[in-house]
């Protein structure tokens, strides 16, 4: 702001008051009369009153300098996790499960990228917001180390793998960054170990993720038709994965698609996406301002003060 509203605002109550003065005592010198000032305070005096007449004429410019100037990181990329919670992801191909080697290797990735927004979606029939967007990753590392497969009971809402709805609602979640003006404005990290089999197809959403341009990083988890028990039938329980489901939302939404067969397959992945991350790093140049008004201020107030001595140190020594 060019003028600053408090100065002009200062500045016109102190003219104000000594016009008033001025009206009533009917002198220039109504402060003080300059023949009770001995000559060696004079100097002092006229230095007082020349003070306070410069911050009134001043304190309305808002007058400010260029001090210094600051390198600010911005880390503007969104990153939504999408996590499969579904009972396959007990399985142990992956030691000692491929939940727990996928929730180590996420909690590594949020150490690295402290300071970036990170959500967390759970899914498998039904998804939900499991870790609201934080900037912290300590609550967010804090959120994901007791985070277990047992907090999400064998129900009907996870037996199934509901891939779509929850690529669905990711999307939905990362919204609230919309208006921001960033290069690559978010980013969404599915990892899975099935197929979509319930709700939304999600090859049927993929233009409007193209819309949106949101890139979709998929880890397809654990080996193919692997073995996690039997049923009530002593039928075999297997899982199942639709590798050209994944490829396909990877590949046409500008993502890229991970194969995870072991815990160095996800620790290879986070570290390069992580790289990726980081090299969209903007840096913002802040300047560092001097405000003058802010010292007037203090001026104004000391002048003032000893002003008043001055009055008070007259007026006794007229008396004596």
């Amino acid at each position: 702001m060019l003028f600053s509203l408090s100065g002009i605002r200062i500045s016109l109550a102190l003219i104000a008051l000594c016009v008033v003065f001025f009206f009533f005592n009917k002198k220039p010198r109504f402060i003080l009369p300059m023949k009770h000032i001995q000559q060696k305070n004079w100097v002092v005096y006229t230095g007082i009153l020349s003070l306070i007449i410069v911050s009134v004429i001043l304190l309305p410019l808002n007058i400010s300098f260029v001090t210094n100037k600051q390198v600010i990181v911005e880390k503007n990329l969104p990153i939504q996790i999408i996590l499969d919670v579904s009972l396959s992801m007990a399985a142990n191909d992956l030691h000692p499960s491929r939940f727990f080697a996928a929730k180590k290797s996420l909690i590594s990735l949020v150490q690295q990228l402290d300071w970036y927004y990170i959500s967390l979606i759970a899914f498998s029939g039904k998804p939900f917001v499991y870790v609201p967007f934080s900037s912290s990753s300590s609550a967010i590392v804090s959120k994901l180390t007791s985070m277990n497969l047992g907090d999400f009971p064998p129900v009907k809402d996870f037996l199934w793998t509901a891939i779509g709805d929850a690529i669905l609602l990711g999307v939905d979640n990362l919204q609230q960054f919309a208006h921001q003006e960033t290069k690559k404005p978010w980013i969404v990290i599915l990892i899975t170990d099935g197929d979509s089999n319930v709700w939304f197809d999600p090859m049927q959403l993929l233009p409007l993720y193209q819309k949106i341009q949101v890139p979709i990083f998929v880890l397809g988890v654990g080996q193919s038709n692997y073995l996690i028990g039997r049923d009530t039938w002593n039928d075999d329980i297997v899982t199942t994965i639709n590798l050209d489901l994944l490829q396909q939302l990877a590949d046409k939404t500008w993502g890229k698609f991970y194969r995870v067969l072991g815990e160095k397959s996800f620790d290879d992945f986070f570290a390069e996406l992580s790289k990726n991350i980081v090299s969209h790093q903007q840096q913002k140049i802040k300047n560092i301002f001097w405000n003058l008004n802010d010292y007037l201020i203090y001026i104004l107030v000391f002048s003032l003060f000893w002003l008043l001595v001055f009055k008070l140190y007259v007026l006794c020594f007229k008396k004596s």
